[in-house]
């Protein structure tokens, strides 16, 4: 019988408190202790019989664990993430990879340097429906892509921003939602070379955005638009039609349409529309679907992928790298915001 991968979880927030139950899911994993600075996160280790820490250095020191989970505030992933790395203890760390770019090289370099594995929380890319995705752009299914359309409309109530980092710099829908739009567009489309951005804190008046309308010029010469609030009353988000979180309602709707000479897909709920013949706009169009009940598992396919890394089984689907492309572009959108000039990333 395969023995568990032990896991600790470090930062018992929204994402956190999912890392716990997906870890619980999993048949490859066993949740190991929780580290948390808020003495109120013991009731987690109480209900799941683990050990509770106050701090990494305590856990290092005393229990260390076959991985951690790294799901802190930003501004916290580089100390936490190189003390288990220098400990040489693989690394699922929550996205973005950092608050800035300097410190995402300085982790990227450490698990260099300790030869240890990083592994970013872009989960987006263990979707059954992306998988789906990227294979028909992959086989020349959709033809030459031509266009990308992006929706990122939601509604973040009161109780959201109890959490004060929320509201200050690295806190609004460009650093907490759209990195994983940005991350997800960039491996099923290949790399951006430009954007142009313009942002908005008009309704909530907080010093972070509240919306934002971003353009992308992509190497492959594709053309991407993408729309982010979180002041909004919506259903087109990836939250709110992917399923895969259950902390969300699940709609029928979509958030990503993506458009080529031969047919386009929508998605998370899933549609592929095409022509039978002749392509016209004056023929009947006609759509194939496909099923998104394997999506509830993507945090789950993520704790799994993570042992199967921890065992030497595979390697990192989303990179430190992959994480660092991801924050260079955001401060390429957040740079051409200020300005609303087009931005080389």
């Amino acid at each position: 019988m395969r023995k568990k991968t032990k896991i600790a979880v470090v930062g018992i927030g929204l994402m956190g408190s999912q890392h716990l139950k997906a870890i619980k899911n999993s048949k490859k994993a066993v949740l190991h202790s929780i580290v948390d600075i808020n003495e109120k996160s013991r009731v987690h280790a109480k209900k799941f019989k683990v050990p509770f820490y106050k701090n990494s250095s305590a856990l290092i020191k005393h229990n260390k664990p076959d991985a951690v989970i790294v799901a802190t505030p930003n501004q916290f992933h580089e100390k936490h993430t190189i003390s288990f790395l220098n400990a040489k203890i693989p690394v699922l760390l929550e996205k973005p990879i950092s608050s800035n770019i300097e410190k995402a090289k300085k982790i990227i370099s450490s698990s260099k340097k300790n030869k240890t594995n990083l592994l970013i929380g872009y989960h987006r890319r263990h979707n059954a429906i992306a998988t789906k995705v990227k294979n028909k752009i992959i086989e020349g299914k959709l033809g030459k892509i031509v266009s990308v359309n992006v929706m990122c409309w939601l509604y973040k109530n009161k109780e959201w921003f109890k959490e004060k980092w929320r509201i200050k710099k690295g806190g609004g829908p460009l650093g907490i939602n759209l990195v994983h739009d940005i991350d997800l567009i960039c491996y099923l489309l290949g790399p951006v070379v430009y954007v142009q951005a313009f942002s908005s804190n008009k309704i909530r008046k907080y010093k972070v955005e509240d919306t934002a309308i971003v353009n992308f010029i992509f190497k492959s010469g594709v053309l991407g638009t993408l729309s982010v609030s979180d002041t909004i009353v919506s259903p087109w988000s990836y939250e709110l039609t992917a399923g895969e979180n259950p902390a969300y309602p699940v709609t029928d709707q979509s958030a990503y349409y993506i458009g080529g000479t031969k047919s386009s897909i929508q998605f998370p709920n899933y549609k592929e529309w095409f022509n039978k013949n002749e392509r016209s706009w004056w023929k009947k169009i006609y759509h194939q679907d496909a099923s998104t009940r394997d999506s509830r598992y993507t945090l789950v396919n993520q704790i799994d992928h993570l042992c199967d890394v921890v065992e030497g089984k595979a390697k990192p689907k989303v990179t430190g790298n992959d994480g660092l492309q991801s924050l260079k572009i955001f401060a390429a959108i957040i740079k051409s915001s200020k300005t609303g000039k087009k931005i080389k990333v």
